[in-house]
This record gives structure tokens, sequence and C-alpha cells, in this order.
């Protein structure tokens, strides 16, 4: 198998583990979620042995591309799984999270998020392209010609990314925007409203801690930078837009953008100087 398809195997399957050997932190987690860990540690197992079944009646071309599109499938199952850890915010590092953030950008940390304004509307914008980067950065690797570096894109994005979600059930705390009132400002832009929507229906409700879309799209970035510098510096200012984005907007804390981005950059020079 590729390092990509054991390192989301294999993550998901310790998450698994972890929900069933012993209470977290005291408190067991419910049957429930324990087995709504289990099954989605399933999924990615599944999913790569169908895969590679494909072998069978694919060309090899068709296979390997598939192989490479569907860690952006699987992207997401320990995001998942992380979710069904958390189980109530602890309001001490919350208000932790908080004091740095008064601290280090006073004005920000008083507002519950952007205003209709068109910054707001260039941040929250920004914010969005957080979902689609990591397919976006993988699309541009095969549009510079630098296919052959796929493996080496998924090492440092999976790493980085699931480094965040290994961390956060250990911070367990809501997003800063959801301390303010659980409602988007009266002033609120569409793209925000959008934004909320999204996370709504699609989040886990809690912080990722570090931030993964901050480490992931930042990784993108610095992979891009290696082998398609011109690429990389365009997916770079995107990934500090995001970041940006994600803490005017209140999305996260300041703390969880920083170590985001320096997860991503650590793993990066690492695997620089020993795999790539």
């Amino acid at each position: 198998m590729r390092t990509s398809e054991w390192i989301q195997i294999g993550f998901a399957i310790v998450l698994a583990a972890a929900a069933w050997i012993q209470p977290f932190f005291g408190h067991p987690l419910p049957v429930r979620r324990r087995w709504n860990i289990t099954l989605l540690a399933v999924v990615p197992v599944v999913a790569v042995m169908l895969a590679r079944a494909t072998a069978r009646f694919l060309p090899p071309l068709y296979v390997s591309t598939l192989r490479d599109w569907l860690t952006v499938a699987l992207f997401l199952v320990p995001y998942w799984q992380t979710g069904q850890f958390f189980q109530g915010p602890n309001h001490r590092l919350e208000q932790r999270l908080l004091t740095f953030d008064r601290w280090l950008m006073p004005r920000t940390a008083r507002t519950s998020g952007t205003s209709r304004t068109g910054l707001g509307l260039v941040l929250e914008v920004a914010y969005l392209f957080c979902y689609p980067l990591v397919p976006l950065g993988l699309l541009a690797l095969y549009a510079a010609g630098q296919r052959r570096h796929v493996a080496d894109f998924w090492l440092v994005v999976l790493i980085a990314t699931y480094l965040c979600y290994a961390m956060t059930p250990f911070v367990p705390a809501y997003p800063p925007r959801d301390l303010a009132g659980s409602q988007a400002p009266a002033q609120a832009g569409k793209a925000r409203v959008f934004n909320r929507w999204i996370l709504k229906h699609g989040s886990i409700h809690a912080i990722s801690f570090p931030s993964a879309h901050v480490a992931s799209t930042f990784a993108v970035s610095l992979v891009l930078l290696r082998f398609a510098p011109l690429l990389g510096v365009i997916f770079l200012f995107v990934s500090i837009w995001i970041a940006l984005g994600a803490v005017v907007g209140r999305y996260h804390y300041a703390l969880d953008v920083l170590l985001g981005a320096a997860t991503a950059l650590a793993v990066f020079l690492i695997c620089s100087l020993h795999v790539i």
C-alpha cells in the first residue's frame, strides 16, 4: 500500500482503539460514540481495498490516479472521529485562549466575527477556501507536471493535519464565535452567514487544536513552493488570508492558527530533510 493509505488507515484505527481502551479523562464515551468512531475507521480500510481491487479491470494509470484522489475523499474521516470525543468544553482552557487573543489583538478579540464591510467579505471568502484548497493543491501539482511528487504531497499534508486532530481531544473548547452567542451578528454579510451554515451542518462544533484548516492549507502551500514555486506563492498568499479569516471571523483562536502554521512548517522541514 501507499504511505498515504497506511497513514489514513493507521490513524483511523488508532482513534477507534482509543475510544474503547480507556475512558477519556475519566469520562467514558457513550457506547454509541465508540461505535461511531469504530465504524468510521472501517471506511478507509474498505475504500483502499476497493481502490486496489480496481487494478483487475482498470488500466494502471487510471488506478494510480484514483488512489491519488481517494486520499481527498478520506481526508476528513479522522476529523469526524475526533469530533466524537468532544463531550463539552473546558472553560478554563477557553478563557486562556481568549486571554491570549486579548493580549495579541484586543480589538478583534472583543468582536464575534467580521462585519458587513469589504474587508469582512474578503476574509469570509478567504476562509471558505480552506475547504477546497487541499484538492486544489493536488490539482495544481498535476497541472505543474509534478505528479511524481504526489506521495510527498500527501506525506506532508496528512501528517501535519492529523497531528492537529490527534491533539484536539486534549483541548476541548468551543470556537470563539460561539462564546459571543450562537447567532450570527445582525451586521453579518451573506458570506459569513454561508460560512456559519456550513459549520452548523458540517463541523464537529468544537475547535481543532492546533487549527487543522491552517495546518493543511499551509502544508499544501509549502509542498507547492518546493515543487511548483509560482503556484506555491499563490497558494501561500491564499493560506495566509485563510488564517486571517479564521482569526478575525472568530472561527479559531489566534493560538490555534499560529500553532497550525507552525505544525505545517515543522512537518515540512522534517520531511524535506529526511524523506523528500
